[in-house]
């Protein structure tokens, strides 16, 4: 003969597992469809616009810091071979170079252009990589390196 007791927990498990995957399903298609209905393309005007303040942003903060901005070395990353979008830049900094303060400054003039500053840092290296983010996309990525020269 078999326990009565089994049966009932197993079944209650089967539904309440039931239940929570229905659930997950429904808010998974509701999530489709409320993001796409909800967001517009930008427009490319708008976007090179942004990218371009955010350049002349950087490009203006590199004489306060005491940054040569003629030896800044600066490329589009690539991944797999294409392009990602993304500029990648190696700046070299003097020493004394204020990290903390740069990004303030960065992030301050760049706010109004819908874009922030993420900031990673390798104490081993004493370097400071700068990514600006704008609409959820690194557009910039800015490391920081002590100059070897001065």
């Amino acid at each position: 003969m078999t326990d009565p007791g089994v049966a009932p927990p197993l079944r209650l498990r089967l539904l309440v597992a039931s239940g929570l995957a229905a659930v997950a399903l429904v808010l998974t298609v509701a999530g489709l469809f409320g993001s796409t209905g909800s967001r517009q393309a930008e427009p490319e005007s708008a976007r090179r616009g942004a990218e371009a303040g955010i350049a002349a942003a950087i490009d203006s903060l590199c004489p306060v810091y005491g940054i040569d901005a003629g030896r800044i070395r600066s490329w589009k990353a690539t991944a797999a071979g294409s392009p990602t979008g993304r500029i990648e830049s190696r700046i070299p900094v003097p020493a004394g170079f204020r990290s903390l303060e740069f990004n303030h400054a960065l992030a301050s003039r760049i706010a109004p252009l819908g874009a922030g500053v993420v900031a990673t840092e390798r104490s081993k290296e004493n370097s400071v990589t700068m990514h600006v983010v704008r609409g959820g996309v690194t557009i910039r990525s800015l490391s920081f390196v002590p100059d070897a020269v001065r």
